[in-house]
């Protein structure tokens, strides 16, 4: 692909997480080109030491005021303002805004999809939950805009690529446009078993309404079974009130850590509808099943009776039926770890780099 002139481009930098280790590969695989963002957080400065980063006209902004949620309706001025003449390719990975960048006439845009904007499009309760109420009115109002702003971006995509069959349904719903799927990956090189089993089970990630985990804490406060929980979130204080002495709270724990925890649980509770959700697949890395809902990405991490099981509703009686059934000795750890391998960054980049290939090609000739 020396011939093609490829750009990068990351909704913003202000953050780590799934979104961030796929830019991380991206680069990998193009080195040289630029990584194009709306805002860039100098927290991060040292892991990106090296990297061409070309941070937009709201940079200035995020300076002064470093809160991105509250510099939404100065996104699509930024988005506007880049500028990517001389390029053949622009690749854009998105959870947000980066698809609504606007190319040069001749110029492929590629679009790694992890979701379309999830306040927009399927978290009715965002402007509730994030704004005052005095403002709500004009919020709704503007996200309305912007909503029609979002898929006439989505349109300008010469080609989507969805990072789950769930995100691929999510485009065609969405934004009447269709996809191909092309996975995420898992470090599979350091996700591994580092332990024996113990007597617990694990729950965690972003503590979160809509993430399930209060029925998870109702179901082992009645159960009496041992649970650890790692993350945080703004529902973390509220779990910690309602749980009982069988569960312990692990807050923000180091990847290493998280590894032993991954390795030494009976099972993964995984309750939440998720993009795609790499934590099944990290989790049978380490030789440990999950039990996740039946939507969304653990369909696709999760075989049941092989890797995990599947509950279909959120029947509090039914969840912990499986729950006391439950026998880690059921999942063979080699069919654990040959599905979780089937999710390595390698796999990640032949398949990408193979398709950037021959759009790049297509569109050139």
């Amino acid at each position: 692909m020396t011939d093609l002139k490829i750009a990068l481009v990351h909704d913003s930098f202000t953050q780590m997480g799934g979104a961030e280790r796929v830019v991380d590969a991206l680069h990998e695989m193009f080195p040289a080109a630029p990584v194009f963002t709306t805002v860039f957080d100098r927290e991060f400065q040292s892991k990106y030491a090296g990297w061409d980063i070309r941070s937009s006209s709201m940079q200035f902004l995020y300076n002064l005021y470093p809160n991105f949620k509250y510099l939404l309706p100065f996104i699509p001025a930024a988005v506007f303002s880049i500028n990517f003449s001389g390029y053949n390719i622009v690749l854009s990975s998105s959870s947000g805004f980066a698809k609504n960048i606007h190319v040069p006439k001749g110029c492929v845009h590629i679009n790694y999809c992890h979701t379309p904007a999830r306040f927009l499009w399927s978290d009715t309760e965002y402007v509730n939950q994030e704004t005052p109420f005095f403002v709500r009115p004009f919020a709704k109002l503007f996200l309305k805009w912007m909503k029609l702003w979002d898929y006439r971006g989505a349109q300008r995509v010469n080609t989507f690529i969805a990072n789950s069959e769930e995100v691929r349904q999510r485009l065609r719903r969405y934004y009447n446009r269709d996809s191909e799927v092309i996975h995420p990956f898992i470090n599979t090189d350091f996700w591994k078993p580092v332990g024996e089993k113990q007597n617990y089970f694990l729950l965690g990630g972003r503590l979160q309404t809509h993430k399930k985990n209060e029925l998870i804490v109702e179901i082992f406060n009645e159960l009496g079974l041992p649970l650890h929980i790692f993350g945080t979130g703004r529902q973390e204080a509220h779990l910690k009130s309602i749980a009982k002495s069988n569960i312990t709270f692990f807050g923000r724990i180091l990847d290493e850590q998280l590894r032993e925890e991954y390795s030494g649980a009976q099972g993964f509770i995984y309750p939440q509808l998720e993009d795609f959700g790499l934590m099944p697949l990290e989790a049978a890395a380490c030789g440990t099943a999950t039990l996740g809902f039946a939507q969304g990405g653990a369909l696709e991490t999760i075989k049941p009776g092989v890797t995990g099981e599947l509950f279909e509703s959120y029947d509090k009686e039914k969840i912990k039926t499986f729950i006391e059934n439950w026998n880690p000795v059921k999942y063979r750890n080699e069919d654990l770890i040959c599905h979780s391998t089937g999710f390595s960054k390698d796999i990640f980049k032949k398949l990408l780099g193979e398709r950037i290939r021959e759009l790049g090609h297509k569109g050139a000739g």
